[in-house]
């Protein structure tokens, strides 16, 4: 018989018990059975540990408390998640072993054909409750399915948990839960005066050979070149990936609405709303609203005008020719002008729709007042309330623009200019409104504001 001094001891929360035994008066020590039956009295009935309890009996462990039963876990649960059969990371240029980058095998376009799987959806598995050790049940963590995946060129009518390409094309994902196949126009060859002197697509444009001087491409989306592009003039709401590069000859133009990626860009004028990264940059101007960035062998600006707003780097700046080299960061006048026109717009949508909304207030306190609206007031409410809703869309587009063009500036603080090798005499820094311009050959150096005046620390590699 168990000692009347002996306890069971058992959690708060009932996640444990733990038992404490006097040594036996009438028996030279207690039996496993005896013990079982001592837990289950005191209502420990789940997550027993038997061998802990056949130890203590074995090895008469008496006077100390042991840990003799745990809550059982049930089996746990997620959420719903959908599986993408295609990248859903930008793509990059890759970096070859010797250290150059392989722009041709670069692609900013993702296609699929009709019939191929897209994207499978694996429904949330909602967890099974465990026990604590009086038996009871655990709440298990509920677990929430996602919803259906919507867009156009894709359909789960044969299983709703698959979703299949009814079109070839581009593959397009937004991130949360709607994808688009959508047509790309694709030029087989090259593009002349002859064939092609005017590409205008809204959608993403595909060019397999090289593009001859004087061809205007406006593209809705990205514009992939194969070839070399001459002094053409693009226009791109999207990427623009130039695998050989532009020969601008002083007229080509690159305008895009995301990043350009190109292996060279030489005589040419280059504006991305994103980054620009290349090779060589030879004798053009240059403007990112985020970061220029020179990878490769060469990693070479030589000449012409460089932006990058987020910041600017290169291995090489300038040359032995001392040819003037302008690179700068930061803020440019133009964007603060930007910045405030945005700020402008804003407040004027905004006043436009608060007057809107009292106008409307007016005409519901009338209608309050007297019970009802003659035909032309019902009218004009009807106008205002139209109006409001478009005004209020219009209102949360610019307000979109002036946070992103507020990010932007407030990035730009910190903005830098780094060089990883050697900086020619003839090279301007500029970020902000300041300058420096470099007097004698250097190397290795990153330049930024500091105090009001642009410093330059040394490179250190570790």
């Amino acid at each position: 018989m168990i000692s009347d001094k002996s306890y069971v001891r058992i959690t708060d929360d009932a996640t444990e018990a733990w038992l404490y035994l006097c040594a036996p008066i009438d028996a030279e020590r207690y039996e496993k059975s005896e013990i079982l039956q001592y837990l289950k009295m005191h209502k420990v009935v789940a997550g027993i540990n038997e061998s802990n309890v056949a130890a203590m009996c074995k090895k008469k462990i008496y006077e100390r408390e042991v840990k003799v039963a745990v809550s059982e876990p049930g089996e746990e649960g997620n959420d719903g998640y959908y599986e993408f059969f295609f990248d859903l990371e930008k793509r990059k240029p890759t970096i070859r072993s010797d250290g150059s980058v392989d722009y041709r095998s670069m692609s900013l376009i993702q296609n699929v054909a009709e019939g191929d799987l897209v994207a499978r959806y694996h429904p949330a598995k909602h967890a099974t409750p465990g026990r604590n050790v009086l038996g009871g049940a655990a709440k298990p963590h509920l677990h929430k399915d996602k919803r259906q995946l919507t867009g156009k060129g894709i359909s789960n009518a044969t299983n709703p948990n698959e979703y299949y390409a009814t079109k070839s094309g581009k593959v397009e994902y937004d991130g949360d839960n709607k994808i688009n196949i959508v047509e790309v126009y694709e030029i087989r060859g090259d593009c002349d005066l002859a064939d092609n002197a005017v590409i205008d697509f809204n959608g993403d444009v595909v060019i397999s050979g090289n593009v001859a001087a004087g061809v205007v491409i406006r593209a809705g989306k990205s514009l992939t070149v194969e070839g070399v592009v001459e002094c053409a003039d693009i226009m791109a709401g999207g990427d623009v990936c130039l695998k050989r590069g532009m020969q601008g000859a002083g007229k080509g133009k690159i305008v895009s609405g995301g990043d350009v990626f190109t292996e060279f860009i030489e005589y040419a004028n280059v504006e991305a709303a994103g980054s620009v990264q290349a090779n060589v940059i030879l004798n053009s101007r240059v403007s990112a609203d985020k970061n220029v960035v020179l990878t490769g062998k060469k990693g070479l600006i030589a000449g012409g005008d460089v932006h990058g707003m987020l910041g600017i780097s290169c291995i090489t700046a300038g040359n032995l020719s001392e040819i003037k080299t302008n690179l700068h960061a930061g803020v440019m006048p133009d964007m603060m002008e930007r910045r405030i026109a945005v700020n402008e717009e804003y407040s004027k949508v905004r006043d436009e729709l608060e007057e809107t909304v009292e106008g409307m207030t007016k005409i519901l306190r009338v209608r309050q007042q007297t019970g009802e609206l003659n035909e032309q007031l019902q009218r004009h409410l009807m106008e205002l309330k139209t109006k409001k809703e478009a005004l209020y869309e219009q209102a949360v587009e610019i307000k979109k623009r002036a946070d992103e063009l507020e990010a932007i500036v407030m990035a730009a603080r910190e903005a830098k200019i780094r060089i990883e090798g050697n900086i020619y005499h003839g090279v301007v820094i500029g970020i902000d409104s300041h300058q420096l311009i470099i007097g004698r050959e250097t190397s290795f150096m990153e330049y930024k504001v500091q105090n009001g005046m642009i410093t330059g620390t040394v490179v250190v590699y570790s």
